[in-house]
């Protein structure tokens, strides 16, 4: 299938595909192979070789470091390919499941960036403390969900688990009567968001007291709930432009 109907697809647009695979870092494809989970069993050695390959080199999701496995004899040698494992489905079945977790648990501190998070202050509002420093369990739920969420006080707990796009973000910020301000000063419930040369937001942190926030990183289930520091909240996004807002009743 030609990689722009791939990603044009009903189907093979849904969440669970986009952040698996990590559509957004696949580079210099051309075609998408969609088959059967068997099918790379039955083809020859040297075809199954470059197609594999080719997974290492266009950078999608589920092609891990071989380092991430503590017992690499494990893994069917055909899969490990320059120094990564490329995950497919048939060869993830037969795994037994100390591997699986294994894994798993590796990718998840990972992606934690080990350990880096505050602990959650106590005067931190109680509609937040469940998700402080946690994972979620579904795809999808992005930075500015996590904003959304965070300005209507728990209210409307479905949006956090939402995957929000930027008109909608910036229509919400009007109804719950947020502008942009210029001053240095913070309070709690103000919002900082980080946006290109092109006015594209591409983050969104919420405030919440003694140089503290309430942030997401990424939209995938592997990309937790932490409070960070603004130390290193602008680090992370120090190459855009910081836009202040602040709620005016």
């Amino acid at each position: 299938m030609p990689i722009d109907e791939f990603y044009n697809h009903s189907t093979y647009g849904q969440l669970n595909f986009v952040n698996s695979y990590e559509y957004w870092n696949i580079k210099n494809a051309q075609y998408v192979i969609i088959a059967e989970k068997e099918w790379i069993e039955s083809i020859s050695e040297e075809v199954k070789q470059f197609i594999l390959n080719s997974q290492v080199q266009s950078e999608r999701g589920l092609v891990l470091p071989a380092s991430f496995i503590q017992d690499i004899e494990k893994i069917p040698s055909n899969y490990v390919v320059n120094g990564h494992v490329v995950i497919q489905r048939s060869m993830w079945e037969k795994l037994d499941e100390s591997s699986k977790e294994q894994l798993l648990t590796t990718m998840v501190y990972e992606w934690w960036d080990k350990g880096e998070c505050k602990e959650a202050p106590m005067s931190l509002p109680n509609f937040l403390k469940p998700f402080a420093n946690t994972f979620g369990h579904y795809q999808g739920a992005n930075c500015l969900a996590s904003v959304l969420f965070a300005i209507s006080k728990g209210k409307q707990e479905w949006f956090i688990y939402e995957w929000i796009h930027q008109k909608t973000f910036l229509e919400k910020l009007k109804q719950y009567h947020y502008k942009e301000f210029l001053g240095e000063v913070l309070y709690l419930g103000d919002i900082v968001v980080w946006k290109d040369k092109d006015e594209i937001i591409q983050h969104a942190a919420y405030y919440i007291g003694d140089g503290l926030y309430f942030n997401k990183h990424g939209q995938t289930m592997f990309n937790p709930w932490k409070i960070l520091s603004q130390v290193e909240l602008y680090k992370e996004w120090q190459h855009l432009t910081p836009v202040k807002y602040r709620q005016c009743n």
